[in-house]
């Protein structure tokens, strides 16, 4: 398989090497996918990256997605797409608050709060996510220049209850009441942003 793929990269670097005897500039062509997880014959829908939000049943799901070298490990890749996923749940939660318009960040920040909520994204970690799902695939594809490189591209589908999530994430509002409006209106955007999940999947 290594002996292919060196082979598949060769055979496209003499391509580039006349294309860059023409004047017209860069030609990108569609990627190519020379190896897949457990020798699958296609890529699985969910990691097309169409959708990185939704719901299934009783549980919100995310979707991250890595690419690094084609010659890194596997396992490292799977890895770094876990991780990002599980913080990518409280970032996205974070930027649905701060976008809802339910949240006025001059007079919330009075409230202690918005401050807990604040440090909990910042430095939370939620219990109870599960990866459900990975994938991997290696394939030959176009950068900005033209060139052909070798890619490792790595997805994890992973979920948490919501009931798990509106759980954490109320602890971690607590039930200070020193500013009652903006923590009421903090309670709001919270749970309105748990909802988008489900919302964002629907557009699709």
């Amino acid at each position: 398989m290594a002996r292919q793929l060196l082979q598949n990269i060769m055979a496209c670097a003499a391509v580039n090497l006349m294309a860059g005897c023409s004047t017209a500039g860069p030609t990108f062509q569609k990627a190519e996918v020379l190896e897949r997880i457990s020798n699958k014959s296609e890529s699985p829908e969910w990691a097309s990256g169409v959708k990185t939000t939704f719901v299934e049943g009783n549980d919100c799901i995310f979707i991250s997605q890595i690419s690094m070298a084609g010659n890194a490990r596997t396992e490292a890749c799977m890895k770094a797409a876990e991780l990002d996923a599980h913080a990518g749940i409280l970032k996205h939660i974070k930027s649905m608050i701060t976008t809802s318009g339910q949240v006025n960040e001059a007079s919330a920040s009075a409230d202690p709060s918005y401050e807990s909520l604040t440090i909990f994204f910042a430095t939370g970690r939620l219990s109870g996510i599960k990866t459900i799902d990975r994938y991997w695939e290696k394939r030959v594809e176009s950068i900005e220049n033209g060139d052909r490189v070798l890619k490792l591209r790595c997805a994890v589908k992973v979920s948490i209850r919501k009931s798990d999530l509106e759980k954490q994430l109320r602890e971690a509002t607590g039930d200070s009441k020193i500013n009652e409006a903006a923590h009421d209106a903090l309670e709001k955007a919270t749970a309105k942003a748990i909802d988008g999940f489900a919302r964002e999947g629907a557009k699709e």
